[in-house]
């Protein structure tokens, strides 16, 4: 027994020893001046939480929550949809969309370049994010990196609010949620002025130093509205403009501040005593109320350190000092020597991250309408998700984010209250997807274009349409059978007689050399010009007579110079032909042409006309009776004198 009480006594006086020790650092720790972080720890009383009954009694809406693109993105924060896609703001720094058959797709990063998570200040970290539905505008508040407009179409970033500007003397350190005006002025929260994201921890130990601002597009520079709030988080602005719904989430409470009407400037408590601690808020799309985060939920089993320690400044001030004096040698090494351990410990230390093991593993959302009246909670209890940041239901599920090491999206089914509230979306969402096909055949008009071009060219092509209209001149062809052609040419030859008779000698002698080569071109000439020429040689009838007497004369020195002579060197050749084979066959011709004329017109001076025409191929020596019928045929081919003949032949 001795030896039993012996050992306890040893236990005791260690621990007694311990408890003096580390009484006496945190004694010094505490009260030695000018420590870091140099903030300020005063008591900060909180509100009693609300009963755990009635809306928010616990449930299990969002157990058994199904992993979606796990391992493709990493730290979900905050979600938008546009366009029929999900949009979300990741830890690695980008901003990406989620097409509804689960492609993703990157959309812009404000950040630079980095080697990971450990970085992330390099990366940077969207949080809150916005989608302007007019201007196809995204703005950003990264929590680093300030507020941004990015333009969707191009990429194109513009800074609008710089971490390095001081507001009211003093510098923004963690942007965290942005709010978009219909005036296009934008209302933004800024964390904490003390400390940036990877020193969060802290934050939540030292006092209120978060403010809300008024972005005024017009001027480019923000106002602040409210300050001194211990961690404001997400906001969002009433369907009327007239207030704005603040989460503080150190308090666990939302804020309401007017920001037009006879309130103008004022901030009051829109709910207060919520379990657990608020993040992101949206306003759901029917206009009945918001949609609140709860990142951790908190009860009787599961206490909340943070809130117990809210009126004890000392101890507050005790944890962050510790915490800040383990952190600094190893940002002195990292300086020294820089290294990934080192970066590692340095960014785990101060990170939210080392807080998350120590808070309760609860986390839900909360539905309040706009009069600060608590609709209803949903609640996870399985661990099946982390910490939940946001929520929205898309494709029919109701999608989960988290912020820290999350590599999914949770998706459970949709709560019936939520699935009322986001109805409103299918019906804007559908003429949305719509208006994608509708896109698509803007993509197809620049084939459409290519047709316009076929078109175009089709309508080159009614150029050659109206040869058919030359096709309807085969009418006129019609006319040479009742032989009103043949008239004009018997008119045509005796204007052109007096010219013939100046020069027939000349033709005579010119046709003799030429005999050989006439004889050869025409039966090479014969069908070819009746299919192509027959159709031009009727519009040349038609027109002028006086056209046909001048070119005679021209065409039997050149037969082959224009398109006008060659009906002429077509009346010549038959001439010809006979020249070479007999002469017996003319007076037959003779005979049988003043006697078709005769049966197809009666009048006399064109048979007169035509014997005086007679005797000049009567100059020309004849052959036997067989060149006869080639005179026929050949006449035929012309269609100036011979078409008579033809149809006896026949």
């Amino acid at each position: 027994m001795g030896f039993i009480f012996n050992f306890i006594t040893r236990i005791v006086k260690l621990f007694i020893k311990l408890s003096l020790y580390l009484a006496i650092f945190a004694t010094l720790i505490v009260l030695i001046p000018n420590l870091p972080p140099y903030s300020k720890f005063t008591s900060i009383v909180q509100t009693p939480t609300q009963p755990r009954v009635g809306p928010l009694a616990p449930n299990d809406a969002l157990n058994n929550v199904e992993q979606k693109y796990k391992g493709k993105l990493v730290g979900p924060e905050a979600f938008q949809v546009y366009n029929g896609e999900l949009y979300t703001s990741l830890s690695t720094g980008e901003i990406v969309k989620i097409s509804p058959g689960g492609h993703i797709t990157f959309v812009t990063k404000v950040g630079l370049p980095c080697t990971g998570l450990i970085q992330e200040d390099i990366c940077g970290r969207p949080l809150g994010f916005e989608i302007d539905d007019k201007g196809k505008t995204l703005y950003v508040a990264d929590a680093y990196h300030g507020i941004w407009k990015v333009d969707m179409k191009t990429d194109k970033k513009q800074l609008l609010v710089s971490p390095q500007v001081e507001i009211e003397k003093r510098l923004p350190k963690l942007f965290n949620s942005v709010a978009l005006d219909k005036n296009g002025d934008i209302y933004w929260t800024d964390s904490t002025s003390d400390f940036s994201l990877k020193d969060l921890a802290y934050s939540m130990t030292t006092d209120p130093s978060g403010r809300v601002f008024h972005y005024n597009a017009a001027k480019n520079e923000s106002k602040v509205l409210v300050d001194d709030l211990w961690f404001p988080n997400g906001l969002v602005l009433s369907p009327n403009n007239e207030f704005l719904v603040i989460a503080e989430t150190c308090r666990y409470k939302l804020l309401k501040h007017y920001i037009s009407g006879p309130k103008k400037g004022q901030t009051e408590v829109f709910v207060d005593g919520l379990p657990g601690v608020p993040d992101n808020v949206r306003a759901l799309p029917d206009g009945s109320g918001v949609l609140v985060g709860l990142f951790t939920v908190f009860d009787d089993e599961h206490p909340m350190l943070h809130r117990s320690l809210s009126t004890a400044p000392l101890a507050r001030k005790f944890l962050a000092r510790l915490q800040r004096l383990i952190e600094i040698p190893f940002e002195y090494l990292n300086s020294i020597y820089p290294h990934v351990i080192f970066q590692e410990i340095v960014y785990y230390i101060g990170h939210c991250k080392s807080v998350s093991p120590i808070s309760p593993p609860l986390s839900g959302l909360v539905q309040i309408d706009w009069n600060g009246n608590i609709v209803a909670a949903y609640f996870n209890n399985d661990k099946s998700i982390g910490h939940i940041s946001d929520g929205i239901v898309y494709n029919d599920k109701l999608y989960l984010g988290s912020p820290h090491v999350q590599d999914f999206i949770g998706s459970v089914p949709v709560p019936p209250l939520l699935k009322k509230a986001f109805e409103t979306v299918k019906k804007s969402e559908s003429p949305k997807v719509e208006t994608k096909p509708q896109a698509k055949p803007k993509v197809e008009e620049k084939p459409k274009s290519k047709v316009e071009e076929v078109k175009s060219k089709e309508e080159s092509k009614p150029k050659v349409v109206q040869k058919p209209k030359v096709e309807q001149k085969p009418k006129i062809d019609q006319k040479p059978k009742v032989e009103e052609v043949p008239k004009v040419e018997l008119k045509a030859s005796i204007e052109s007689k007096p010219k013939v008779e100046t020069k027939p000698n000349v033709e005579e002698k010119k046709k003799s050399p030429k005999d050989a080569n006439v004889e050869r071109a025409p039966p090479q000439q014969n069908k070819p010009t009746q299919a192509v020429k027959d159709p031009q040689q009727p519009p040349k009838t038609t027109t002028p007579s006086p056209k046909t007497t001048a070119p005679t004369a021209k065409t039997t020195g050149q037969p082959q110079a224009t398109t006008t002579p060659k009906p002429a060197v077509k009346t010549t050749p038959p001439p010809l032909k006979p020249a070479e084979k007999s002469t017996p066959p003319p007076p037959k011709t003779t005979s049988k042409n003043p006697e078709q004329p005769k049966k197809v017109q009666t009048p006399k001076p064109s048979q007169d006309k035509v014997k005086e025409q007679i005797p000049i191929k009567e100059d020309i020596p004849s052959d036997t009776a067989k060149p006869a019928r080639d005179t026929l045929k050949v006449i035929k081919k012309g269609g100036v004198k011979a078409e008579i003949p033809v149809p006896n032949n026949l």
